[in-house]
C-alpha cells in the first residue's frame, strides 16, 4: 500500500494544538494526525480501544483524591480519638459508680443473676438473635466470672 495524500484546512489554534500533541508524543504532524485518525476509526489493533479507556489524566485525579480522602480520614481520627477515649472514660466512671450505690441495697444472688442477664441481652443485641430466655442457663454459664464486682466491700 503506497502512502496517500490528505490535505486538511483548520485554524490556527488547531494547528497549533496538533504541533504541541506530536512533539509531546515525537512525532511528525503528519504522523500524529495518521495516529489519531486510526485511533479514531479503530483502525489500530493495538489500540483499538484506546480512546474508550480511562485517561492518564483522571487515573491521577481519582488517585489525588483517594490520597486526599485517606489523609482526611487520618486526621479526622487523630482529632476524635482524645474526645472519644475521654466520653468513653466518663461512661465507664459513671457505670462504675452507680454500681457501687447500687450494690448496697441488692443481694449477691441477685447481683450476680442481674449482671448475667445483661450479659445474654448484650449477647443478644450484638447477635441479632430473638428474644432473650431467663432460664438459658447454657449462656449463663458462658458468663465469665464475676466475683470481683459481686463480693461485698471490705
Amino acid at each position: 500500500m503506497s502512502d496517500a495524500r490528505l490535505q486538511v484546512y483548520t485554524n490556527e489554534e488547531v494547528v497549533e494544538m496538533v504541533e504541541e500533541q506530536a512533539e509531546q508524543e515525537g512525532l511528525s504532524k503528519s504522523a500524529y494526525c495518521e495516529m489519531v485518525l486510526k485511533n479514531h476509526h479503530d483502525m489500530e489493533p493495538e489500540k483499538r480501544h484506546s480512546r474508550y479507556s480511562a485517561d492518564t489524566d483522571l487515573i491521577s485525579t481519582i488517585n489525588d483524591a483517594v490520597g486526599d480522602l485517606a489523609t482526611s480520614i487520618d486526621e479526622l481520627q487523630d482529632n476524635s480519638t482524645p474526645d472519644f477515649e475521654h466520653l468513653q472514660s466518663l461512661r465507664t466512671m459513671y457505670v462504675m459508680a452507680l454500681w457501687e450505690l447500687l450494690k448496697h441495697e441488692y443481694s449477691p444472688e441477685e447481683r450476680e443473676d442481674a449482671i448475667k442477664r445483661a450479659a445474654l441481652r448484650l449477647a443478644d443485641s450484638q447477635t441479632g438473635a430473638s428474644a432473650l430466655s431467663e432460664d438459658d442457663a447454657e449462656a449463663a454459664d458462658q458468663v465469665s466470672s464475676l466475683a470481683s464486682l459481686l463480693a461485698p466491700d471490705s
